[in-house]
Order: structure tokens, then sequence, then C-alpha cells
């Protein structure tokens, strides 16, 4: 991707003189020994201990492990981007013959983007949001190139291009927050692989997207590193995605590597007890429909302040004994693919300790009739900006949710998936009474048609968890008193006995009661999804909506979430309208699956039926999306025009028909399809005949051929 007439400059190389150089042999990037600490209050935290890693020309590697594993450490400190109070107590890290922790800041400067280019996480705080982005990329030709203001143009637009960017040049005059975060993403990529570096560090890049654009960028990367052979670091805690992008898989734990080798070995065939649990905590979309508690691990990470002596993952390892609390872990193993248990060959056979259960039939209680029926449901925003206000323009109409009909039963999930921006949590606000709506709800047979006809046992009987308890959760309150708030409210419990009512719930959800006087700020990320859960619990719901309550966390976390609803729902009886876009996860733990495009439901089905045709061209193109946690299987890409329409002025018709691979003609344009029944329990809103739909190809098939490159 190198831009046309720019002539690339090259750093100068420090040696390595205190480096055995035959450790580095054939290694573009060689880290050995590394130590990291960062300087608290508290004293040092151990972040990174003794990791040495290893990344050859042409290859990609990836890095996987929960959050706070010390992943994006190891990559900052690559690039000396750690943080001000990071040190890096002793190891060594070498970049094409370049000691990098002894390297001028002056030739540092140079190298970064240059020769190691860097993906984060998030674009918005990797782009400047007072630039156009055609100033930000064409800035980098000229700062590294030396290239003239026209050719640093001319090179932006060939980018553009390159990644896939709609309209190039009209998109360079764009700033940052008129664009999507796909777009985002594409424009931090082409910085990444355009001055062809001989690196890439890829951290996290997915995480925040839909499973459909992350698909895209995923694709885009995978062809961006055939095409130039440039070496990448993929970080991510998203084993369904590394396993599509990785010839080689490092595993670590509390800032160990604690298994390396072939990404393919260790998927199939996982040694260290971490790595065997991570992988199976992720539904795999290709099995059968069999649906079974999901691996959790016990416990949390250990308190790297004082790091526990032997093995670092035995306070939470199902198969731990007496001898893994003295030796010392270092991976061992004589061939490419070693790991750093000492029983790891007399566990091997041994199953996890996680039963696995069947498919859990309907409840018996759904043949009572529905809890929930939403008829005609449809939510339209009149919203006017600041400008719209000044120049006396008409406010402008989002048609979020548009005549949606569905029925949720007692006791079941059901699922309901979209991409960002579908109306998903439209819809989930409209039915808590946050949000005014049009048509009906009904609750057991209790009709009602607008908001203020929601009463206390209505607001009581259906609860809501949102997708971040940060900004659900009052910062100002402790545990305690955001629990037992319901209870107040609803008057379900005395004063005195609100505090042992709030110890039972958070023993319920797995915490221990003492975190009744913590605040939210001293949990982790899944402890306060749990407050938020045992919250919508403490009141006896009979339907709770979870509207993405697992997007962003570690798999692992996310396993324990799920599995906890799950124990719920079998104690209470509740009913759950789980909405995500991942539909591999709602596949995995939901009764019936309704998916959402553009204020609309295309298709509802059991989520059985969601293992074969026919489906809904756009269910399709999700399914294609679900990075599956499989190196021996590929994906049927189905490959969707554009980006998703603007809710404020949707396409007539069939809403699809705008990005639909497979649109049939006028009729897509001008004629809405109504929701017809495919075969039994199954509707699908779409022109195209049944018959012509159940003959699409499968979605997953076996691959033999050896997967990466280099």
């Amino acid at each position: 991707m190198r831009a046309m007439g720019i002539r690339p400059t090259h750093t100068r190389a420090t040696p390595a003189a205190s480096i055995d150089a035959g450790d580095a042999q054939g290694s573009l990037l060689h880290i050995r020994d590394l130590h990291v600490d960062y300087i608290t209050a508290h004293g040092p935290l151990h972040a990174v201990r003794g990791v040495t890693l290893h990344i050859h020309r042409g290859e990609v590697v990836g890095l996987v492990g929960e959050s706070g594993s010390g992943k994006s450490t190891v990559a900052y400190a690559v690039v000396r981007y750690l943080s001000p109070n990071a040190r890096v107590v002793r190891g060594a890290i070498l970049f094409e013959g370049m000691d990098m922790l002894g390297l001028p800041e002056a030739d540092l400067h140079r190298l970064r983007g240059r020769r190691i280019g860097m993906v984060y996480q998030d674009p918005n705080t990797s782009l400047n949001p007072a630039l156009p982005l055609g100033e930000q990329v064409a800035e980098m030709f000229r700062y590294h190139l030396a290239a003239s203001r026209e050719a640093a143009v001319r090179a932006t637009i060939e980018l553009f291009e390159r990644v896939n960017l709609p309209d190039p040049v009209f998109m360079m005059r764009k700033f940052p927050h008129e664009v999507s975060g796909g777009e985002k993403q594409r424009v931090l990529i082409a910085i990444a692989f355009s001055l062809g570096p001989s690196l890439v560090i890829l951290d996290e890049p997915t995480t925040a997207l839909d499973a459909t654009t992350a698909a895209e960028i995923l694709e885009l990367i995978r062809e961006l590193q055939a095409e130039t052979g440039i070496a990448a670091l993929y970080i991510t805690h998203d084993l369904g995605i590394v396993a599509q992008v990785a010839r080689r898989l490092a595993v670590i734990y509390a800032g160990e590597i604690v298994e390396e080798g072939p990404a393919d070995t260790v998927f199939t065939g996982p040694r260290h007890p971490y790595t065997r649990m991570l992988v199976a905590s992720v539904p795999n979309p290709y099995r059968t429909g069999e649906r079974r508690r999901l691996p959790a691990f016990a416990g949390a990470p250990p308190n790297l302040h004082l790091p526990p002596a032997g093995c670092v993952f035995r306070f939470r390892c199902p198969f731990a004994q007496e001898v893994c609390a003295v030796e010392a872990t270092a991976l061992r193993g004589d061939g490419p693919h070693r790991d750093a248990c000492i029983r790891s060959d007399k566990i091997l056979s041994e199953p996890l300790p996680q039963p696995v259960c069947s498919v859990r039939a309907m409840p018996q209680r759904a043949q009572e009739g529905a809890l929930l029926e939403v008829s005609d449901l449809t939510v339209h925003y009149r919203r006017s900006s600041f400008l719209d206000q000044v120049l006396h323009r008409p406010a402008e109409t989002v048609f979020a949710v548009d005549g949606v009909t569905f029925a949720v039963q007692r006791g079941e999930t059901l699922g309901l998936v979209g991409e960002s921006g579908c109306g998903k949590s439209s819809l989930a606000r409209a039915l808590v009474g946050l949000e005014p709506f049009t048509g009906s709800v009904a609750l057991a047979g209790r009709l009602i048609t607008r908001v203020q006809e929601m009463g206390t046992d209505y607001r009581q009987a259906v609860q809501i968890i949102f997708q971040h308890p940060d900004s659900s959760l009052n910062p100002r309150q402790t545990v305690g008193a955001i629990i037992g708030r319901p209870l107040r409210l609803y008057d379900l419990a005395s004063r005195a006995s609100v505090a042992h009512r709030v110890a039972e719930m958070l023993e319920r959800v797995n915490l221990p009661p003492a975190y009744a006087g913590r605040y939210p700020h001293q949990l982790s990320g899944g402890e306060k999804q749990r407050v938020a859960i045992a919250r919508a619990f403490v009141v006896r719901p009979r339907l709770v909506i979870c509207d993405e309550i697992t997007s962003g966390l570690d798999v692992s976390v996310q396993a324990s979430i799920v599995n906890l609803l799950a124990d719920l729902q079998d104690a209470e009886g509740t009913a759950y309208l789980f909405i995500s876009h991942d539909l591999n996860l709602v596949r995995h733990i939901a009764d019936r699956v309704a998916v959402m495009y553009l204020g609309r439901i295309v298709e509802l089905c059991r989520a059985t039926d969601l293992l074969q045709p026919p489906y809904h061209p756009y269910t399709e193109a999700l399914l294609s999306a679900v990075p599956v946690p499989d190196p021996g299987l590929r994906a049927r890409r189905v490959r969707l025009s554009g980006a998703l329409p603007s809710a404020k002025n949707p396409p007539a018709g069939c809403r699809f028909h705008t990005r639909c691979p497979r649109k049939l003609g006028p009729i897509c344009e001008v004629q809405v399809p109504p929701l017809v029944e495919v075969r039994p329990g199954h509707w699908i809103a779409c022109h195209i005949g049944a018959d012509t739909l159940a003959q699409a190809p499968p979605i997953w098939e076996p691959v033999h051929e050896e997967l990466g490159s280099g």
C-alpha cells in the first residue's frame, strides 16, 4: 500500500549490544523476559512479569487474555507508549535489530507509524476531532515521507479507496464525528498500513463494532496483511476473531504467558486450564443445537501488587492441587506448542467441571398464553438541533421503531438481534415506559396503549438491565442503597428487612454481602453488571429486558453473566427479552430469535431454526459475520452494500433492499414484504420465496488448508 510517487526514508538503527542476537535470530520482533510495573498509591503493580514473545516477518500472532491481563501493556512497551507511572523493570525488546528500550526519542518518533503501525480499540481517542480526516492522514505523509501537499492528498485519496471508504474525496473533508465507527476504524487501518511498516499492532480493533462491521474490518485487515506481507500483533479477548486472523497464539493471564503455539493446535487441543476454559466459554455456532451452561471462572484474578507464588492461575483453576502453590510455572514443551501448567499432561483427559445440558425445551407454562404481547408498536422521535432552532427549521423525525408485532411467552427467552441503529434499544425503552409509543402492549392480557397507563404493577413486573452499568448505577450511592431502592419504591419490604433482602440478593448474584457497603467505582465491570441484575431481580419481575448487557465484556465474564441469568430464570420462571448484536450468543441462549432491521422485524423463529435455511438475507449476513472460535471452520461471507440507512429517511418498500445482495427488482423498492410463516413457528418478511431461500448453501464449512500467512 505504499503511496505512489513518495520515496520512504529509513530510521537509523541503534545497536542492541547488551542483547544476545542469537535469542532474536529470524525474528522481526523479539520480547525477552519483559517486566513492567505501574507505580500506584498502594505500591508497585506488577502488570507484566517475564513475558517472552517473538514475531517473524509476515507472521500474524494473536495475544489473547482477559481485561487486565497485560496485553496492551506489552504492546505499548514495544513502542514506548506506556503511561507516565509505568516502569520497565527489566527485559529487552528488539525490533529490526534496534533496542527499543534504549532508542533515542528522535529515532523513536520517526519509527512510530513509519516502521510500526498502530490501530487502537477506540478510534475516537486516536483521531483529532478538530481536523478533517483527509488532513490528518495527509499530515502523516508529509511528516514521515517529506511529501508535498499535492502528493500527500493524492496518496490519501488512494488510501481511502483501498480501504473501501465511500466517496474518498468527500470523506477527506469530513470530521471524525461525521462518520460511523466502522469508517473511522477504516481510516486508522489505512494510516497503519499505508507506509509499508514491518509490523502493525492491532489493539482490540473490532471490540466496539457491530458484528457485520467487525467482519468487514476483519476481512480488510486480512486482505491488507496478505497483500503487503506485514507482520501483525493482534490483541483481543475475542477468541472467535483471533481464530480467523492469527497463525500463532499466545495466551496471557495476570501478566504471564501461560500457553503458546500454532493457532489451530491451541484451539483444537488447548493444554493450560485457563486456555481450555476460554475456548469453552465461547459458543460455537457450527455445532448442533446443543445448549449448555458455559464454563465460568470462579473467583477473580490475583492481586498483582503481591503476585502469588507458584501458578498464578491456581486460585481459579478447577484442577489445582497443593503442588501448584509451590512450583514455579514457566512455559514448557519441546515443540512449538508450550504451556505453563505442571499438570497439563495429567489433566488433558479430564473434562472441565461444567455439565453439558441438552436444549432447554420451551417452558410448559408457555402453553398458558403469552406474557407480553406487542402489537404494531411504533416509536418516532422528533428531534431538533440548536442550528435547527436558530434557523427556524422544522424538527426531524426519526423512525426508530415502525409497526413491530411479537409476543414473549411466559418463562421463555426471546432474543432480539440487529445492528446498532436498528431500533432495538428504542423498543426496549418503550416497553418500560421510558419512551412514548403508539400501538399497544399487553402484559398478561392487560392492554396498554400509552406510557401513562403503565402503573406501578406493570413497572414492577417489567424490569430492564442496561448495557453500561456505569451510566445506570448511581455513583453516589452504595450497592446496598442501589439494590434496596426498588424494595422501598414498590413497598416490598419494611425498612428493617431491606438490608437482609439486599444481602440475600447479593448472594444470589454471586457477590459477597459485604459489597453492600461498596460504591460502583470500587467494582469491576462484571461485578457492576451483577449489581444491575440484582437490582432488577430484587422485585421478582415477570419479564426482564437485557439490553446489550454482555457487550464489551470478556468472554469469561460474559459466560458467568449468561449462566447467572439462566440460574435466575430456572429459579424464578422469569421471561427475558435479550437484546444483542451478537447473534452467536443469542442463538446459544434464546428459545426464539427475532431479527430486527431499521425499525422492523424481518425474521422470527426458534433459535434452532437458525442453523439451516431458509433465513432472511439480512439474517444470513448476520450469521456469516459471526466470528467462529475454530480455525478449522470458514464462514461463507455475505457482503452487504453500503452502510445502514438513516432512520430519519428509511428506504421505501423493503427497508433492506438498499443493501440486499439478493434484491429481486422494483418490487423490493416499492412494496413492504409481509411477515409470512414459511414453516411452523418460523416467520420471514421477504419477497423471495421460501423455497428459494431454503436453497442457500451452508454458512459454515470445514477448511483444510493452512491458515495464516508468512
